[in-house]
Parts: structure tokens; C-alpha cells; sequence
């Protein structure tokens, strides 16, 4: 499921990168984008959201396949949980602290992720 997953999100976020690359940030019309980060960085925050996405839906799969047929299995699931969640939000952090990021760009990567996420998991609820 995660191949597929990634080979989708590829398909679209590289065409909707090249196409980012292709705007000029710096206008008038766009000024309103300055307070999410250096709106120059939009393409590569989209690319940097996608990995993150991707990252944490395999983070999520090792955990929960790590957890079939233990014991105690619903404490370590919260434990590396909030793990991933804490090494998540603490990457976007440095990230933002070093301005290397936009959040829209980084929002819209991560968008298209959780999208193909959603519709690969109704695929398979579907076939169930």
C-alpha cells in the first residue's frame, strides 16, 4: 500500500513542483504569503511536506506492525505514537526556526499524501 501511495504522490508533486518553480513569489499580487514563510521556498517545503508524509505513514506502519500478537500492545502503540508525533513536530520546528520552509508548501505536500492515504484505505475497505 505504501508503494502505491508514493508512486502517486510522485506523479503529482513533482508536475505541481516545476509548476511552483514557474511563478514568481515576489510580486505584488502574492504579498500576502509572506507571513507562512519565504514564499520562494514553496517548492521545496511541497517536496519536504511530501517526504514527511510519507516518513510518518511509514513510522506508523512499522509501529503498528510491531505491535501484532504482543502483550501490553496499547501502551507501547501510545508511546510510539507520541513519539512520531513528537520527532514530526520537532523537524517543522527546526525547519521553520531556520526559515528554510513555507507552511502552505509544507501543508500542500502533506495534503496530497493524506489524500492518497484516504483513498488507497477506502479502496482496500471496499474490497473487505
Amino acid at each position: 500500500m505504501i508503494k502505491k501511495i508514493l508512486k502517486q504522490t510522485i506523479v503529482v508533486i513533482v508536475p505541481l513542483t516545476i509548476v511552483c518553480r514557474l511563478v514568481d513569489w515576489d510580486t505584488e499580487a502574492l504579498r500576502f504569503l509572506r507571513p507562512f514563510g519565504n514564499p520562494g521556498f514553496i517548492p521545496s517545503s511541497i517536496i519536504v511536506g511530501a517526504v514527511l508524509g510519507i516518513a510518518n505513514l511509514k513510522a506508523m506502519m512499522w509501529g503498528l506492525e510491531s505491535m501484532l500478537g504482543t502483550q501490553q500492545a496499547s501502551a507501547k502503540l501510545v508511546f510510539l505514537s507520541l513519539f512520531r508525533l513528537f520527532t514530526l513536530f520537532a523537524i517543522i520546528i527546526i525547519l521553520a526556526a531556520l526559515r528554510l520552509i513555507n507552511f502552505l508548501g509544507l501543508l500542500a505536500g502533506m495534503t496530497v499524501v493524506f489524500v492518497f492515504l484516504l483513498k488507497e484505505g477506502l479502496k482496500m475497505a471496499q474490497k473487505q
